[in-house]
This record gives structure tokens, sequence and C-alpha cells, in this order.
């Protein structure tokens, strides 16, 4: 099938991947400068911008506003309420201005919002997707109720609270699923492999979505994967790096801001200011072109080589970091061009509980640099497979021969990605049911040919295996370590 084919399968499954994170249980967004639960109750953590005198409305205008109001809510054959009116005129007008980062919020979204910027939520502990109009388990956390009351990825929840879910969405089944640490759902689910549902009741608990991880790769060459800034994450960093640390980074250290879409302007700083050497981190500049805030760091420079991963879905804060690192010459960057979104974004409350999220500045990298729409170079351009990147998020529900599609060719992908030999062409062939019997035989798994829930969790489980063995983006940078002459790119110690 042609290249730019496939492309559009990957643009289809990442534009799908934006929307299970930002409908599941842990919501991160391409926008740096969100004002979430910290900035509201600690002032310090607010971006500063001086208030801006506006012209009073257009008295016409203000005029036409109103009366179209009040001639569709007297006139319109159906009746309206006012409200709703007025909530539909705001957020036409948020919609209007075209900015994809401005968003109006009603008291409910808000509450969602702010949860989601705590990094922590009252729930049952799981990821979910939707497949097929089916609600289903994409991943469990670890310690969760979920994990201890036994469900898995690839369980269907079919019922939450005795509300069917099949149909309904995944903001009805997550509001469902969602609720107080001290209550407990009853859930119905279908399980691969089970002749009949099963009915479960799960507890409740404050559920902390950890955002960095990190372990020692081999002998003082420590690794942090960071998935984005929430108001949890600059503790999870400090305490993970200090740890790391105090193993031993003689050799140096891999930070992974892949697919990392961004969060909370104060977060990333606070990590700035850990990593980037004395002096400069971001700027932030208003419309007219004003410096607002200049953010610093009084850090000492790392007397190790640290090597940033970063790729197309690297966005915002991840950028800023990523920015600051090699502006400062205290990082190398590894990967693929990244987003290129360098716009903050601010909450403003609005009467009856509402609010708006506006652009208010952008940020430059120290060295002046604005990458809002071209994104940051990497020092070393490394490929990945595309496959290795979006395989988490493919999820068709069954397949068999005879099928024909996108879905058939990212099956195909992964399997020959896992060594199996077959013609990639989007049609469920003779030849795929071949691979298919094969890759399940070799997970012992019962040789039907087709791909169902049980093979997607094997499959899934398999490829993450790859994904990490065949990582060339990670695997380029450990031996960029382990080359001589990179503590002198870095800056470091002769």
């Amino acid at each position: 099938m042609a290249t730019n084919n496939r492309t559009v399968i990957f643009i289809g499954l990442l534009i799908f991947a934006v929307l299970l994170i930002g409908t599941n249980l842990a919501n991160y967004y391409f926008f740096a400068g969100q004002a979430g639960p910290a900035a509201a109750e600690d002032p310090a953590n607010v971006i500063r911008l001086e208030p801006r005198q506006v012209d009073p409305p257009d008295r016409d205008q203000a005029e036409l506003f109103w009366k179209t109001i009040e001639t569709v809510r007297d006139n319109y054959f159906y009746p309206v309420e006012t409200e709703e009116l007025v909530e539909g005129a705001v957020r036409g007008m948020i919609e209007n201005i075209g900015d994809p980062n401005v968003r109006f919020y009603d008291p409910e979204d808000l509450e969602e919002f702010l949860s989601e910027t705590r990094g922590t939520y009252g729930g049952i502990g799981i990821r979910v997707i939707e497949a097929n109009d089916k609600i289903v388990v994409f991943e469990t956390f670890a310690g969760s109720p979920a994990e201890r009351s036994g469900l898995s990825p690839g369980d269907r929840i079919l019922e939450a609270d005795g509300y069917e879910l099949t149909g309904e969405g995944l903001n009805r089944a997550v509001e469902l699923l969602r609720g107080p640490g001290d209550t407990t759902v009853d859930i119905l689910i279908s399980r691969p492999g089970a002749d009949e549902p099963i009915e479960l009741t799960v507890g409740r608990a404050e559920i902390q979505v950890s955002s960095v991880f990190s372990e020692m790769i081999e002998d003082g060459l420590g690794y942090i994967k960071i998935t984005n800034f929430d108001g949890n994450t600059y503790d999870e960093f400090e305490s993970q790096f200090r740890e790391i640390e105090q193993s031993g980074l003689s050799r140096g250290l891999i930070l992974d801001l892949r697919n990392n879409p961004g969060g909370l302007v104060d977060a990333v700083v606070r990590i700035g200011q850990k990593l980037v050497p004395e002096g400069e981190i971001v700027r932030l500049v208003g419309r007219e072109g004003e410096v607002k805030t200049v953010h610093n760091s009084s850090a000492v420079k790392r007397p190790y080589p640290i090597v940033v991963l970063i790729n197309e879905e690297s966005a915002s804060a991840s950028e800023l970091l990523a920015g600051a690192l090699q502006d400062r010459e205290a990082a190398v960057l590894i990967g693929q061009t990244t987003y290129g979104k360098a716009s903050v974004q601010q909450l403003e409350h609005l009467p009856e509980g509402n609010a708006v999220l506006l652009t208010v500045a952008k940020y430059f990298t120290p060295s002046g640099h604005d990458i809002d729409k071209h994104g940051i170079e990497p020092d070393f351009k490394v490929d990945m497979p595309e496959i290795l990147r979006y395989y988490r998020y493919f999820h068709p529900g069954s397949l068999e021969e005879g099928d024909y599609g996108a879905e058939v060719e990212m099956l195909q992908l992964m399997l020959e990605q896992l060594g199996f030999r077959l013609d990639v062409t989007g049609y469920f062939d003779g030849q795929t049911s071949r691979a298919l019997r094969n890759f399940q035989d070799r997970a012992g798994l019962e040789l039907t040919g087709e791909f169902d829930d049980k093979t997607w969790v094997e499959l899934r489980e398999a490829l993450d295996i790859a994904a990490r063995e065949n990582d060339e983006q990670l695997n380029y940078a450990i031996e960029a370590i382990r080359k001589p002459g990179l503590m002198n790119v870095t800056g470091g110690l002769e």
C-alpha cells in the first residue's frame, strides 16, 4: 500500500491517541501554562501578566447580542432558556477565535479539568478505550483497586451500577466509574475466554497518575521518562532523580520527553531548575512583544552528560525544557523535530462557576528562539518505526479473514514488526491468518487465525518488548553516551 496511505493511517491513530488521552482517566494538555489547582492555591505559581486596558464593548454590537437572545427566547417555536442561549453564544465566541488551546469550561467540565491538572482523581484506577461501541480496559494502574479486584486489559465493561455502557461513549463510562474514594461501583464485565459475564464490586480510591518513570539502564547510566507535567510531576521527578543520582550517574542521564504533550509551566520550570545550569530557562512574552516573565535557574552544571529524547509529539512544556537544555548547552537532543507549540494559557474564572482558558503569552527559549509552529530540531536525527509509536492505541475489536482496511494494515504491520513474513496490503487474507496463527501458537493461545481480545493483549505485550529492544532512538542515546567525546559536546568535564 502506498506510503501516503500509511501516513494517513498513522495520522488517524495519532488523533485517536490524543482523544484517548484527553477523554480517559489522565487528560494531558498541549499547553504549557495551564493554571491548575496549584496555581489557584498558591499565587506564586500563577503566571504574572499585567492587566490590559480594553475599550468598552461597542454598544451597537452589545445591543445586537442581547437583542438576538431576546428575539430567539421570545419568538422561537420551541421553548429555550436564556441560560442555554448565553452559554451557546459564549461557546461560539470561543470557537470563533480559532485557537484550539482556548477553551470554555462549564462548572462540571471545570471540576474535571482541575482534578486532572492535579494528577489525581477519585476512581478505580484504570484507563479505558472505546472499541466497536464497547468500553474496554486498556490499562490497570499498579496497586489500584481495579488491579486488586482482578480487572485486566481486554476486559469489556458492560455495565456500571446497573447502567448500560455499550454505545454510551467514553465520557459516560468515566462519569460512572469515577467517584469519591470511600465508595464502590458495581460493574459487569465480559472477559476474553469466559462464557458468562462476571460481576465485580470495585472500591474507589484517590488515584495518583504517575507521570515520571526511572531506572538505571546500566552502571552509571540513568533513564528518566516524563509523560506530562501535572501537579505531582515535580515531586515525582525530584524523588526519582535524587534516587538515581545516589545510585551513581557517573556516565550520564537519558531524559525521555517523547510523546509528552506538555502541562503545567510551574512543574516544568521547577524541573528545569534542577537540570539547566545557572541562568535563563525560559522567557514569557506578551502580544506586543514585551517580556513579561523570565524564569531562571541557579543550578550547578551536572558533571555528567545529559541526552534528551524528543519526537513529533513532544509539545509545549516538554519543548520548553528541551529547548532550555539545548540552548544552554547542557544536553544534546536525539530524535525528531518536536511539535512546535509555544503558547501559554491561563485559566480565567467567569460568573456562575464557569471559566475560560485563554492564550495569554508565548514563550521563547533562552537564545530567543520562537519554536511555535516550527518545533525544536534535534542535534541528531534518528527515526523510529511508526508502528512502534502507535501500536498501544490499536484496538479494533475482532478481525477475521476477508476484512479490509486501515485496521487490518495496522495488524499486518505489527505482525511484520514481530518477525512474521506477510505482505502488508490492508486485506486480511490467508497469509495474514497464518501469521496470526503462528503468533497465537507462540503466545500459547487457541489457534483461530482471527484477531480477538485475548490476541490483542498478547500482541500488545509482545510489542512492548519489541518497542524497547528496537528503540533506535534510545539505543542511539545509549551509544552516544558511551562515546568518549560526548562530555565535550555537552560542555561537561574534560
